[in-house]
């Protein structure tokens, strides 16, 4: 089976110094897309553990969905660590909730979810309050830190004695993130920033088509100036614009097929989450197993279970790929219809993430006369060969 994670021999010489921080410090490390924010911090676990003799129990690595959880569980069992080491955020708040304050969660009234956000100021209240709870975790990685909001990171200064955080400011996709400067002030991380510069995922291709959907031209040079990895196939990005949602479905699962003979591990991306299940369903009927990697229900239960250890291609949301690594990555259902929940703002971030978690080959497609407003973006890619846009098939695509 694949693995995405490195040994430690194979980190660049910046991964490896931020990998082996002295235990003591603390620090905020800012990288692009593919730079190997999570390498760092599943790496510098490990460093702990075995050079220092940290335990597990004292190092939480937080990550910022269920789905990112699952996914690097899967991996470090190879190191020997337990996957209790990794952990949303939120549930660790949950847990800390419960064990200091109560039972009795609290819930949005209107879907009985749990209220996260009451349960985060509620652990921020006690730790406040309670010097006897300060302090008790040793060791804090957080991986997304652009998309934590402003009271994770006080909870954190007052819950753990050392913290790394790992951090792309440029692809936030929640408003509510605490800024750098917060960031720094509220850890008291008085050596600055540190900087993750270059890309060691995504092959060139890959990189010039999401560069396309990077808005800010100093962004978007700097970010293709970092790319090293060296292109291993003549393989390039396509576009399918069928004639029909039918026709484009069918497509999708004989292109599923194919990367599954090429032993492929695939991702599959979709706005919602009802057109995951409705994609997935699809796929089914049509012959390919696929695992829905989706977020608990009100209930905080998964009720289609996944593993990431398996072979089976995953289908989730732009939002949930995040912090993930495949091989290929399938992006259907590029139509107006499809993002309409979706704000014109983040559409392009959105786009950028799903296309970025790939590491070697990316496959989209839309229906023809439903096009999505982006599309335009994709036809620029195309003049400039980071594209191949297809209207009809021969018998051999």
């Amino acid at each position: 089976m694949k693995t995405w994670l490195l040994k430690l021999l194979d980190l660049s010489s910046e991964q490896e110094q931020i990998v082996k921080t002295p235990p003591q410090e603390s620090s905020l490390v800012l990288g692009l897309p593919g730079s190997g924010k999570t390498q760092v911090l599943v790496q510098r676990a490990a460093y702990l553990i075995q050079s220092h003799g940290i335990s597990s129990k004292n190092i939480r690595l937080f990550v910022f969905t269920d789905v990112l959880e699952k996914f690097i569980r899967s991996e470090i069992k190879s190191l020997g660590f337990p996957g209790e080491m990794v952990i949303t955020f939120d549930n660790w708040c949950h847990s800390f909730y419960v064990n200091h304050i109560s039972q009795d969660l609290p819930r949005v009234y209107i879907n009985g979810r749990i209220d996260y956000r009451k349960i985060r100021f509620g652990v921020l209240d006690a730790l406040q309050k309670n010097e006897a709870l300060q302090k008790d975790l040793g060791f804090a990685l957080v991986d997304d830190g652009q998309d934590l909001t402003p009271e994770v990171f006080e909870i954190l200064s007052l819950a753990a004695q050392h913290i790394t955080v790992l951090a792309d400011p440029h692809h936030k996709l929640y408003h509510e993130g605490a800024s750098e400067s917060f960031v720094l002030d509220t850890l008291k991380l008085s050596k600055g920033i540190s900087f993750l510069q270059r890309d060691y995922r995504n092959s060139p291709a890959v990189a010039q088509l999401a560069s396309h959907f990077i808005e800010d031209e100093n962004f978007r040079n700097t970010y293709l100036s970092q790319i090293r990895t060296v292109q291993s196939s003549s393989e390039g990005p396509l576009c399918y614009v069928a004639s029909s949602e039918e026709k484009e479905l069918v497509h999708l699962s004989q292109i599923v097929q194919q990367r599954q003979v090429m032993k492929d591990k695939v991702g599959i991306f979709l706005p919602t989450n009802s057109l995951v299940h409705r994609v997935a369903k699809a796929l089914k009927d049509r012959g390919i197993e696929t695992e829905k990697a989706i977020t608990k229900d009100a209930e905080n239960v998964i009720h289609t279970p996944y593993d990431f250890g398996n072979s089976l291609p995953k289908v989730t949301t732009y939002h949930m790929a995040k912090g993930l690594t495949f091989d290929s990555v399938l992006i259907p259902q590029l139509t107006e219809n499809a993002f309409a929940k979706i704000p014109s703002s983040l559409r392009c971030r959105l786009l950028f993430v799903g296309i970025a978690r790939a590491s070697k080959w990316v496959y989209m497609s839309t229906v023809r006369g439903q096009e999505f407003r982006e599309i335009g973006i994709l036809k620029l890619a195309e003049k400039e060969e980071h594209l191949r846009i297809l209207h009809r098939l021969n018998p051999l695509q």
